[in-house]
């Protein structure tokens, strides 16, 4: 693979994945995956490095996996807490399709069986009417899974702390989590449930996106892309959309498609009307993305980044 590098890095030193990532200005936009859901399992540390290895994981698999849910660990919210008493929380997509709105959000106690907890949460997203065990509030999990890769357990787990001593605005729960992908943009964190991800977060750009604090444009360049929208060059699109409509479009429902060359999304604007961006999508820099603490030249994986133009309203 050619080593297309950042001039001032030498390309057989070993380097950490963010720090790499920042130097050749790598951007982390249609970096997010795609989910009808996320469940997140209150479990102490230390973690395994893949979190689907642990027991309380593994047994609730078959219940999520046909429909793709996400698993994510999360550090108890009370360490006194038994495990029978530790919370499990659900955030699933509304039923029977249609543009994404945000997840739904259902919480309850392990109790006796976590297996039997996740099947009752399952059950109440399945259902569009409202029930007992759905929940508001939001989370924000920062990634701070240092067993997985070590910028994520530096970065990412101190920014946890900090967060958790600043304490959180009302509503809102700080989570330090497991894996949420794209440790190179450590610290990374993900916002519940507008399902929007993040890269290379600190407490400043954590207040902005909470608070929508400021033109979006200032925080742009630290966008992942929406978990509710499918594929890359979707969520392209979405983060020029976002540039242009501000912090708002969050809020909208959309949705979008690629046919191969354009990308179009279809959200809702402030006056109540539905309009439809489309722009071309191609593929751009292709970026060598090496593994934490090892030399940039050994980079097996790149990363593509995504030109978009041609941006048009209709």
């Amino acid at each position: 693979m050619t080593w297309a590098s950042p001039p001032d890095l030498d390309p057989e030193a070993k380097i950490r994945c963010s720090e790499w990532s920042r130097a050749a200005a790598l951007s982390p936009v249609a970096t997010s995956g795609t989910y009808p859901g996320f469940l997140l399992l209150e479990l102490p540390l230390p973690w395994p490095g893949d979190i689907g290895e642990s027991p309380e994981a593994a047994a609730v698999a078959p219940l999520l996996s046909p429909a793709g849910y996400r698993v994510q660990a999360v550090v108890p919210s009370n360490p006194d807490a038994s495990p029978e008493e530790r919370r499990v929380v659900l955030y699933a997509r509304s039923p029977g399709g249609g543009p994404f709105t945000g997840y739904r959000r259902f919480e309850r106690a392990v109790g006796p069986s976590l297996p039997a907890a996740v099947a009752d949460l399952l059950a109440g997203a399945a259902n569009p009417e409202s029930c007992d065990l759905e929940a508001g509030g939001a989370d924000v999990l920062v990634c701070g899974h240092g067993q997985r890769d070590s910028c994520c357990g530096r970065l990412g787990a101190g920014l946890a702390t900090r967060l958790a001593a600043a304490g959180a605005p009302e509503g809102v729960t700080y989570r330090r989590t497991s894996h949420l992908g794209g440790h190179r943009f450590a610290a990374t964190f993900l916002v519940l449930p507008e399902g929007t991800a993040w890269a290379y977060g600190d407490e400043d750009l954590v207040e902005t996106v909470l608070r929508r604090k400021g033109d979006v444009a200032d925080v742009a360049g630290n966008y992942r892309g929406c978990c509710g929208l499918g594929g890359p060059q979707v969520q392209a699109l979405e983060l020029e959309v976002l540039r242009r409509v501000g912090w708002s479009l969050l809020d909208s429902p959309r949705s979008g498609s690629f046919d191969g060359s354009r990308a179009e999304l279809a959200c809702v604007d402030d006056a109540g009307a539905t309009v439809t961006w489309s722009a071309d999508v191609a593929r751009g820099r292709a970026v060598p993305t090496p593994d934490c603490q090892r030399p940039p030249s050994s980079a097996t994986k790149s990363q593509i980044e995504w030109a978009v133009s041609a941006v048009t309203r209709d």
